[in-house]
């Protein structure tokens, strides 16, 4: 009976997502597979890029958030700081963590959702314990272009941070900024994404939440900056204390200055 059970429980198992051979812990991976994801390596102390060859330290712009010791910068951050106050993102936009969020967003990849999103949430909960950083006020999930919500039928961004607050207790805020029709920015380069932006959102009408609170914009990949910084700027004009960028990937290519 007990060689049966055994058996059974083999049979039943989930397979890992990457090697679909051996068995899955409960974060969707074996361990094997696991370790060899591509986890975000340390970067830019602003925008999290991560960084390659000579690092750009720079006391002046760095003080304001760590305390008074200078802190290593990309090109971009080194000549001007972001509207957001930190970025954090759990892994590289690299195989196979970018193979299976295209699936969630083209394929509605739920199970590919639930194990990225586990590892995304185990990372933002050991950051702020680690480092006894405040924890956010609020959760505000980027808006997803309108016509692109219609054919995919769900914000990903938003079930990701459905899935945060289930864990954290931190509410959800939606409709802190409404985003303008025509500014997708699927299939633009960087400079163009970042032309694209510009007055891309607007106040919300929730956006009076905002006044006086420690925010986290939540979305699935970070590309550029430029759509957490274009919502960021309007967080800020609102009257927003802080605020952090949480996502689940990070695209490495290094931002020009």
């Amino acid at each position: 009976m007990k060689r049966w059970r055994n058996v059974t429980s083999a049979m039943l198992a989930t397979p890992c997502l990457v090697c679909l051979a051996l068995p899955a812990w409960r974060r969707g991976f074996c361990p094997p597979c696991e370790e060899e994801l591509p986890w975000q390596p340390p970067g830019c102390h602003f925008c999290g890029v991560a960084l390659t060859g000579a690092l750009t330290v720079n006391p002046a712009l760095a003080t304001a958030d760590t305390g008074g010791t200078a802190r290593s910068l990309c090109p971009r951050c080194s000549h001007q700081s972001p509207n957001f106050t930190r970025c954090h993102c759990t892994f590289a936009y690299e195989p196979p963590v970018s193979t299976m969020i295209r699936r969630i967003k083209d394929h509605a990849g739920f199970v590919e959702f639930r194990a990225l999103s586990n590892c995304f949430i185990e990372h933002f909960v050991r950051h702020h314990l680690d480092t006894a950083t405040p924890w956010p006020d609020l959760l505000l999930p980027v808006p997803l272009h309108p016509s692109r919500l219609r054919i995919r039928g769900f914000n990903q961004a938003l079930l990701l941070a459905r899935r945060l607050s289930r864990r954290t207790g931190i509410p959800v805020l939606q409709n802190s900024c409404a985003r303008q029709p025509g500014t997708s920015q699927r299939g633009l380069n960087a400079t163009q994404r970042l032309l694209n932006m510009k007055s891309t959102f607007r106040p919300g009408t929730g956006v009076e939440l905002a006044v006086g609170r420690r925010l986290a914009i939540i979305d699935d990949v970070v590309t550029t900056t430029a759509t957490t910084q274009a919502m960021a700027a309007v967080l800020r004009d609102s009257g927003a204390t802080r605020i952090d960028v949480w996502a689940l990937a990070r695209s490495n290519q290094q931002p020009e200055s």
